[in-house]
């Protein structure tokens, strides 16, 4: 059952009116998280078994795409539901990643009892229509900014706040690769060609336990950054 702890901390009165008219047969299903900033709630291609419910604080919807761009061409803030569009679609993964721009908190319902909702709710039918509608035609008029930047830049930054969080001349990092991806929100695909580029460039070093940044890459690893960044914008 959901968190009454977070449920105080919730300020937008839309949301405690849609979690108190939540039927008390899916209830003790649902569960409410509170999540860090900077983190993957979804990840795009994985398959769809909860339904998400943006309760509290900013979040960053962003694609993946074979070029090596990632685009960020949406922000939502509660209330929003996360995965009804694919689901109405009769999709069985997530089109989009998902990140959390602030804190948040999230409600989480099992997308099948979601469903059953909505098939016995006309007001919850008319609601969730009225959202992917209204998300549909903001993105059709480009409302917001679409930002776009080559993968290897997130990348980058992830491998230089690392270096940044020790005191070390050398920092090992001890993480798989499916792990990297999972806290970037990437593919192992995209990952794998972007750590191979950075070694190619000895940027960093890469063996079968992990990655390695000196000092020296470090520095080379910030300058590629700017450099990537200011040819972004020329």
């Amino acid at each position: 059952m959901y968190n009454n702890l977070f449920y105080d901390y919730i300020e937008n009165q839309k949301v405690k009116e849609f979690i108190d008219k939540i039927p008390n047969n899916i209830k003790p299903k649902c569960r409410m998280r509170k999540i860090e900033k900077q983190k993957i709630i979804v990840l795009k291609g994985n398959q769809i078994k909860s339904i998400y419910i943006s309760c509290k604080g900013k979040m960053q919807v962003r694609n993946e795409f074979e070029n090596g761009f990632v685009y960020s061409f949406a922000s939502i803030k509660p209330i929003a539901y996360i995965g009804v569009m694919e689901m109405m679609a009769n999709e069985q993964t997530y089109s989009s990643t998902l990140q959390t721009s602030t804190e948040c908190i999230i409600l989480e319902i099992p997308k099948d009892d979601f469903r059953d909702w909505i098939n016995t709710d006309q007001e919850l039918t008319l609601e969730i229509l009225h959202f992917v509608s209204k998300s549909m035609y903001e993105q059709s008029l480009k409302t917001g900014e679409v930002l776009a930047y080559p993968a290897v830049c997130i990348l980058i930054s992830y491998l230089i706040n690392v270096f940044e969080s020790e005191d070390e001349d050398t920092v090992f990092l001890e993480k798989t690769r499916e792990e990297i991806g999972s806290i970037l929100g990437f593919s192992i695909r995209t990952i794998n060609r972007n750590l191979k580029y950075l070694k190619e460039e000895n940027l960093i070093s890469v063996n079968r336990k992990g990655i390695s940044i000196t000092k020296k890459q470090f520095y080379k690893l910030s300058s590629k950054l700017e450099m990537i960044k200011e040819h972004k914008h020329t």
